[in-house]
């Protein structure tokens, strides 16, 4: 279930919401019983800044004040118009061969704040490589869970293990948020923590990452889902590596493969700000390293995690697998 946020920014508070504080040089974060920095409660990723950079950017890294401003002020104009009352009468919709859930975009993304860091307001999420963009293989897709199936003859609908992760509610917006794109249904998070445990539950999907702290990696055949996630505290910043991903946990939003591996840098810069770094690594589908960087803002109080039931009337996998099969008693004939 996706209810709208309160946006992020008024017409009278752009600047407020385009100039988040620079790192503090010195901040000493509240600590939990077990002496480690307290990250727990509700969080959110939201920012209308892409994951990739628009290719006609280049190599611009940051906007200008007044790009910025205007961007967001296009962006609010947007949603102004969206929120107006409906017009007493509207025309039939128009007819078209298929039909797909792109109206479901009219309740998504309600907020109008850019990605600042450290003074500059980012083109990108990520900034490495320099041109903010994903440094692809040519031959990424055949690398990855999907394109081997493929070569070996596999069809679209030919089983759903062929429809992907999200489709079967096993894991709806890629492998590993928040390290990849803004899922914009929601882009909320919650943290837990125990002495051993740092365990971050994504609202879109309801998903968990259980992150072990100062523990050894337990390899499984075939992978993880979410890989398999160990954490230490350096000072103030926790330091996760993960890697062991299950193969299939390739998606659109983030092309993978078993190979993938990532760390991530999660810093408290203050009571109400996280700095979030990550790096992903896969030489099967990426020529080089890529990163981002977000900051992660405590959600106002009182703001809640929503229950995200994907299986509620999921019944769209189910469906397009007994037509496929009854294409193929058709095709046999």
């Amino acid at each position: 279930m996706y209810l709208p946020r309160v946006l992020s920014c008024s017409k009278v508070a752009i600047f407020l919401c385009l100039l988040n504080p620079a790192y503090a040089a010195e901040f000493s974060p509240k600590l939990t019983e077990f002496g480690h920095p307290d990250l727990q409660g509700n969080w959110t990723s939201a920012t209308i800044t892409p994951f990739v950079r628009p290719e006609e950017l280049g190599e611009k890294r940051a906007y200008s004040q007044q790009e910025a401003t205007e961007l967001v002020s296009k962006r609010l104009a947007e949603l102004e118009d969206r929120f107006a009352p409906l017009e007493d009468t509207s025309s039939a919709p128009e007819v078209v061969e298929s039909v797909d859930n792109s109206a479901e975009d009219q309740f998504k993304e309600d907020y109008s704040n850019l990605l600042t860091i450290d003074g500059e307001v980012r083109t990108s999420i990520i900034v490495e490589p320099s041109n903010g963009r994903l440094p692809l293989r040519q031959n990424a897709i055949e690398n990855t869970f999907d394109g081997q199936w493929m070569a070996a003859g596999f069809k679209d609908f030919d089983g759903p293990e062929m429809a992907g992760p999200g489709p079967r509610c096993l894991i709806d917006f890629g492998a590993l948020p928040p390290a990849g794109p803004i899922v914009p249904i929601s882009p909320n998070f919650k943290f837990v923590q125990t002495e051993h445990y740092v365990v971050l539950y994504i609202e879109a999907g309801a998903e968990l990452r259980v992150i072990r702290l100062n523990s050894e990696y337990k390899p499984i055949p075939g992978g993880r889902w979410r890989g398999d996630s160990i954490g230490e505290w350096q000072g103030g910043t926790l330091v996760v590596h993960t890697n062991n991903f299950n193969p299939q946990s390739s998606a659109p939003q983030l092309r993978m493969s078993e190979l993938l591996e990532v760390e991530e840098q999660f810093t408290p810069i203050s009571d109400s700000e996280i700095f979030y770094r990550f790096t992903a690594t896969d030489p099967n589908v990426y020529t080089q390293p890529f990163s981002g960087e977000l900051i992660l803002s405590r959600m106002p109080e009182g703001e809640k995690i929503f229950d995200y039931a994907c299986h509620e009337g999921n019944y769209s996998l189910p469906g397009i697998l007994a037509g496929a099969r009854r294409q193929d008693v058709y095709s046999a004939d």
